[in-house]
């Protein structure tokens, strides 16, 4: 069996903080770094036309450690224990 890596790929991209967010319902994170604009989310898509199947934010600890994590499993599991262990929707 072919690992999931050869059908999925992941990866931490940075988004804008919503201003309107911010304002309405500030987080620990806009208080302690008010100055920095981004937040980082962790993101899983598909290696055939790079449809993005899960997008998470990456603030449970480390985003390079939540990003090693999904790295692993896509290595170790095939496609359909990796599509059924994140609970993706169905394609």
């Amino acid at each position: 069996m072919e690992p999931a890596s050869t059908v999925y790929e992941a990866a931490i991209v940075e988004r804008r903080k919503s201003l309107a967010r911010r304002r309405i319902v500030p987080t620990l994170d806009d208080e302690l770094r008010p100055d920095k604009p981004v937040v980082q989310d962790l993101i899983i898509r598909r290696k055939t036309d790079g449809k993005v199947i899960v997008r998470t934010p990456a603030d449970l600890g480390s985003p390079d450690d939540m990003l090693k994590t999904v790295e692993g499993d896509l290595d170790k599991m095939t496609a359909d224990e990796f599509f059924e262990e994140w609970k993706m929707p169905e394609l």
